[in-house]
């Protein structure tokens, strides 16, 4: 790729990656007076340019760094800002077949069941109604790619690609389909898989969080089953789009149950908060009443009267499963306090779940 124009990008091309204090030297042009001026009005060349070299830069530093999260938040500003994004994520729209009919919609997205050079991917698919809510769900669109892009855990679902026209996320078809289609086999239960799942979710949950990446519409459709090799493992899905989407609706990826995602919110998001991670928490809690029971939250109840029991301290009865524990339980009802200043972080759930072995 040839070199860019603008002094600023030059200034940035000429460091030395392997040098001692690249990291600081990339930070000072970074917060540069004249990178921030350069950057709304990049040409073409230039702009691919700056997101590609911040997009390689991120594989290089890993996410120990201490330039990672700088990079990470710039990359994500100029995509969102731009609606573009790094060469190597986008998908030629014709390798990907779709069909006319999808396997799931919601009032917003269309869910297909595609394949991708002869391999069988998942792909969402953004519904939009105009020109405005195009362009901004382009830019939400791009901005939350390059998250999804540099997440990566043996629990969350990876990111294939995308396609800018029209705007579709690709990902890895999850054979077990959702946690709460899977959790419905009695097989499940037998195999005595509850924990096991429950365990998958909490990890994939607490590297978010270390990541400083909020949910914000945890529950058992948007965790997805891998089923390999005799092997079954829960990966989260669709994180954050409940945060960037909530004036925004028009970009929501879920499936036709979306309609049920109150059943899993805090008491304080339901008043109108903001999801955070003591909101995430309190809809784990609500994950654990899927995976042991098989069923989802207040099942049997309306939406209505169920978001008004939480809202008014009321949760679910404790699951009949045989695994479920006391401990289990008094996690449960911590996690789901009306107070989010008293739920647990995720690592001392983890701690819970998996405490550390004693020697003797």
């Amino acid at each position: 790729m040839a070199p860019p124009t603008h002094p600023a990008l030059q200034q940035i091309y000429h460091l030395d990656r392997s040098s001692s204090d690249f990291h600081d030297k990339l930070d000072n042009v970074l917060h540069g007076q004249e990178y921030y001026q350069c950057i709304p009005n990049l040409k073409e060349g230039d702009l691919v340019w700056l997101v590609n070299y911040l997009d390689k830069t991120l594989d290089r530093l890993g996410p120990s760094s201490p330039a990672f999260r700088k990079c990470l938040r710039e990359l994500r500003s100029i995509c969102g800002a731009r609606a573009t994004l790094p060469t190597a994520y986008t998908l030629p729209f014709d390798l990907i077949t779709v069909g006319p009919i999808p396997f799931a919609s919601g009032g917003s997205g269309d869910v297909y069941k595609e394949t991708l050079n002869g391999s069988t991917v998942c792909v969402k698919r953004v519904r939009v109604s105009t020109q405005d809510d195009l362009a901004a769900a382009a830019k939400i669109f791009c901005q939350e790619a390059v998250m999804w892009k540099h997440l990566k855990h043996p629990n969350i679902l990876p990111l294939l690609g995308v396609t800018l026209s029209p705007l579709q996320l690709v990902s890895n078809w999850m054979p077990g389909g959702d946690l709460s289609g899977y959790v419905k086999n009695s097989d499940t239960n037998r195999l005595g898989l509850s924990r096991h799942q429950l365990s998958d979710v909490a990890k994939g949950l607490h590297y978010l969080h270390s990541r400083n990446v909020i949910h914000g519409d945890l529950k058992g459709f948007n965790i997805l089953v891998d089923v390999e090799h005799n092997q079954v493992h829960a990966r989260i899905a669709d994180f954050g789009l409940a945060i960037v989407t909530k004036n925004l609706n028009s970009i929501r990826l879920t499936t036709s149950q979306n309609f049920q995602t109150p059943l899993w919110c805090a008491p304080e998001v339901l008043y109108g908060e903001d999801p955070t991670k003591e909101s995430d928490i309190f809809s784990f809690a609500m994950v654990m009443i899927e995976i042991f029971t098989g069923a989802i939250p207040f099942s049997g109840r309306s939406v209505f009267v169920a978001i008004s029991a939480i809202m008014g301290g009321e949760r679910p009865p404790r699951p009949a499963h045989p695994t479920f524990t006391d401990n289990l339980r008094t996690l449960m009802q911590r996690c789901w306090d009306q107070d989010p200043r008293l739920r647990p972080e995720i690592s001392e759930v983890l701690q819970i779940l998996h405490p550390p072995s004693i020697s003797h």
